[in-house]
């Protein structure tokens, strides 16, 4: 029997029911099964803990910015770094590539190697069905519920939708999905019984919210306002001085970050305030792949229709905490999702992913509505068994129509499409080019293109040992990606604008001693250009070139030095001679950097074609040796 307290039915847990806890660690085992299998066909440990990548999307960017998040975490700069290998110096910033958070976190364990961030993902991914079914009995729903939400959790978790952000690499956004799924539970739990663990999930959830995903995190405090208002005069000031202390308390810890999120905001790209071009009608959202295939739309459908019924049964049961929790949240978050193709802002920052949020929150009241209609049944023939018999002969009837739909939805949950791990034969052909071909002493100006083939350029540095000018992402939205070169131009300017004067200077502005290009206009403007030659062939989704500049160029454009180290966050130069009083660097000014001798003063050498000034050294006379370490503070 359940019990009833203040009116509301409240189940009994697992520690009532104890086989319910094996069928929830048959469920854990099955999407440890299954998460293997984003790493290999065989279902084994060993591609996890192996030193190969994940290449797809944004697993490489995320990676390589984990490694130097990670470090600056050690030495007190909280997850910002000044990085020379791309764009003649950028800062890793919160601001951009926010989603190398999670992977700083992953390597500060994991000391730089692969594993640790495979081993990151996939407890994220092997997590599920403890949040769905945790999130369930924090709601007071009864363990057999809790394993149903965890069911539908898992099979929302390998369905196209959410694949395809973990294919991409949206770390970030998973992460804090589960992490809002959890607090918007923990908020009902505290609303009827305040407790010093409860309020502790508060606080832990909160600070990983605002850890992944600030943005999508204060979207969240947004929707709950509504929840909050209701319950709020319900209670004495000390429940909301709790509730308030909880996040605010999250909001602390992540404050020595998020203070470098709002300094660094200047680098990222503004974003258009216009309406979006091309998707107008609610057909077009509808059409889009944020749904993914039939089958995908189909369980969506079903899942907020259900849920629909799972409100109205939590109502019933005088529930009313969590069926406004989780009816908000199913309308809202769609409706976000739609939104955001008829304005741009909303789907810079990504709003259409918050349909698969309101699937999250629509699965756990699918399960409350299918509990509510198997108690019914219950009720009405006045036998368990008899409930259960109709239950599953409603299960049968409805799995014959469906059947077609459902054995895809069955084969995805059971083997996830894997992640491609390591490079590829023709990836390592390239990087032994490069290093053959080329010298550590200039950079590689290296042709951006948006493949799927062409994300894990980022680990360029890393394999080769060289600077690059490109490839870090095609897609960056940073003002120090302004001088890259894209399959239609160099510097934003179509290769048509450009003399060979002006390619000469832009060699010598930017330390550039070699040029990779692939598509057409680029092989054909640098093969036209006397200022340089082709060394080597080069193949990556097609043939192309290597050319190496003819003119010799350094990374000192004034004065005199000798380059002895230059590595993420540390530059030093020797026989340091400038000529009247400075030297100038090929690299992006950026402050905080602290100085050795400090005679030594660093300034901006502002540039006509480059929004980011250059770093200027002021030095009174010769130094032996010169060393700039960032800070950046």
């Amino acid at each position: 029997m359940d019990a009833v307290t203040d009116g509301r039915a409240v189940e009994p847990g697992f520690c009532n029911r104890p086989a319910w806890i094996l069928v929830l660690i048959a469920l854990v085992a099955g999407q440890v099964a299954t998460t293997l299998t984003l790493f290999g066909e065989e279902r084994s440990w060993k591609p996890l803990l192996d030193s190969r990548p994940i290449t797809s999307g944004k697993h490489a960017l995320h990676y390589y910015h984990g490694i130097l998040g990670a470090k600056s975490w050690r030495s007190g700069n909280f997850g910002a770094a000044y990085d020379p290998a791309f764009q003649a110096g950028y800062p890793k910033t919160p601001v951009f590539d926010s989603g190398s958070r999670p992977a700083e976190f992953f390597m500060l364990w994991g000391k730089g190697h692969p594993a640790a961030y495979k081993l990151g993902l996939a407890l994220c991914c092997m997590a599920v069905p403890l949040v769905f079914a945790g999130s369930a009995r924090l709601m007071q729903l009864g363990p057999g519920t809790a394993c149903l939400s965890a069911l539908l959790g898992q099979i929302v978790w390998w369905c196209q939708p959410v694949q395809s952000l973990v294919q991409m690499g949206q770390i970030d956004w998973l992460l804090a999905g589960q992490a809002v799924l959890l607090h918007a539970a923990l908020l009902v739990r505290f609303h009827h019984s305040v407790h010093i663990r409860v309020w502790l999930g508060l606080f832990a959830t909160a600070a990983v919210g605002w850890f992944c995903h600030p943005i999508l995190w204060l979207g969240f405090a947004a929707l709950f306002v509504p929840l909050y208002l209701a319950v709020a005069l319900k209670h004495t000031t000390l429940w909301n001085l709790s509730l308030w202390a909880a996040w605010l308390g999250g909001l602390a810890v992540n404050l020595v970050w998020l203070i470098d999120w709002a300094r660094f905001c200047w680098i990222s790209m503004p974003i258009t305030t216009a309406t979006s071009e091309g998707v107008h009608q609610f057909a077009d959202w509808w059409n889009s792949a944020i749904w993914g295939e039939r089958h995908d739309r189909i369980l969506s459908l079903a899942l907020f229709a259900a849920g629909a019924v799972g409100v109205i049964a939590l109502l019933v049961r005088r529930q009313s905490a969590a069926a406004l929790t989780l009816g908000a949240a199913a309308m809202a978050l769609p409706a976000m999702s739609a939104g955001s193709n008829y304005w741009k802002p909303l789907e810079h920052v990504g709003v259409s992913k918050l349909l698969v949020l309101g699937l999250a929150f629509a699965a756990v009241a699918a399960a409350a509505a299918a509990a509510a209609i198997a108690d019914g049944f219950q009720r009405l023939v006045k036998h368990p068994a008899g409930g259960v018999a109709i239950s599953i002969g409603l299960l049968v009837g409805l799995y014959v129509p469906l059947r077609h739909e459902l054995r895809p939805l069955a084969l995805q949950s059971l083997r996830a499409q894997a992640l491609p791990l390591g490079l590829r034969e023709e990836q390592e052909a390239l990087i032994q080019t490069l290093r053959a071909s080329t010298s550590r002493d200039s950079r590689i100006l290296f042709e951006e293109r948006a493949t799927p083939n062409c994300s894990w350029t980022p680990l360029l540095p890393m394999r080769c040992d060289r600077g690059f000018l490109g490839g870090l992402d095609s897609d960056g939205a940073f003002e120090h990606a302004f001088a890259r070169l894209t399959p239609k131009s160099l510097a934003g300017r179509p290769f048509a604008e450009w003399s060979d004067a002006e390619l000469e200077q832009f060699c010598r502005r930017y330390n550039v001693g070699h040029i990779v290009c692939w598509s057409p206009d680029a092989l054909t403007r640098f093969s036209n250009w006397a200022g340089c030659e082709p060394s080597a062939d080069v193949f990556l989704d097609g043939a192309g070139k290597l050319f190496t500049v003819k003119q010799p160029s350094s990374l000192v454009l004034k004065g005199k030095a000798k380059i002895d180290q230059i590595v993420a966050d540390r530059i030093a130069l020797n026989a340091v001679e400038p000529e009247d009083g400075v030297v100038v660097l090929s690299l992006h000014y950026q402050e905080g950097w602290r100085v050795s001798p400090t005679s030594v003063t660093v300034e901006p050498e502002h540039d006509p074609y480059d929004p980011i000034p250059f770093m200027r050294l002021r030095c009174k006379g010769p130094v032996m040796r010169l060393t700039l370490v960032w800070e950046g503070k």
